[in-house]
């Protein structure tokens, strides 16, 4: 399968790459600091902004057909790597990002689209306990989980208009470490984490390894199409 990942320099988005090519697919990543990713077998690396829409759509031109599937592993961007860090990137902008990038894959006739959203988002927000709907609702992290609700809303939008085949990743508290952890056999809480516990979390690398193993397969995909499995 040909993939574009927008994102592919972050923590989660190294693991998605590495895990796709393990399991023989082609990516091509759009990044800003080409050196931020190292050459691979099967990987295309185009610099460029997932905020300029000319670079999404070389990033999607640049490949010899068309990418069957887009992934998106986004973040607020921080001053630190702290979580409750200020945000320095604009408040909306992995909405922004999904809004150019909607259309531009509307032009180019892409329909399957994955994006890693988290935990606690839209109406998944309920299954939290209530500590942690404080913390989400009163500090920096407030920012970060209004975006990719506004991220949840245009793909969905997307979906029924446009005919869009998405699957909103909603994994629990990402541990790991720089580099991702271990990969552990992931457990589903269905679409809004009902019954998750206190704190639930899940390794980065597993993450990854579902997304690829179980969201991009075309058998075992098919489930979490317009879905939003939470994953610890």
């Amino acid at each position: 399968m040909r993939l574009l990942i927008i994102g592919g320099s972050g923590r989660t988005g190294k693991l998605l790459i590495e895990a796709a090519l393990q399991a023989q697919h082609t990516i091509t990543a759009l990044v800003r600091n080409p050196t931020s990713l190292p050459p691979a077998p099967g990987l295309s690396i185009i610099q460029g902004s997932p905020e300029n829409p000319t670079d999404i759509s070389t990033a999607i031109s640049s490949s010899p057909s068309k990418p069957d599937a887009v992934i998106v592993s986004l973040a607020s961007l921080r001053k630190t790597d702290s979580p409750f860090s200020p945000a320095v990137s604009s408040p909306t902008f992995m909405t922004d990002v999904h809004v150019l990038l909607l259309a531009e894959i509307k032009k180019h006739g892409i329909s399957r689209l994955i994006t890693i959203s988290a935990f606690g988002v839209g109406d998944s927000l309920p299954s939290l306990i209530w500590p942690m709907r404080m913390v989400m609702n009163k500090s920096p992290m407030a920012v970060g989980f209004k975006d990719h609700a506004g991220v949840e809303e245009v793909v969905r939008k997307a979906g029924k208009e446009d005919n869009l085949s998405w699957t909103l990743i909603r994994p629990c508290m990402l541990a790991g470490g720089e580099d991702g952890g271990e990969e552990l056999p992931v457990k589903v809480l269905g679409e809004k984490g009902e019954g998750a516990g206190c704190m639930p979390s899940v390794t980065r690398r597993s993450v990854a390894a579902w997304v690829v193993g179980v969201a991009l397969d075309e058998v075992k995909g098919q489930e979490w199409i317009g879905k939003t499995p939470v994953l610890a």
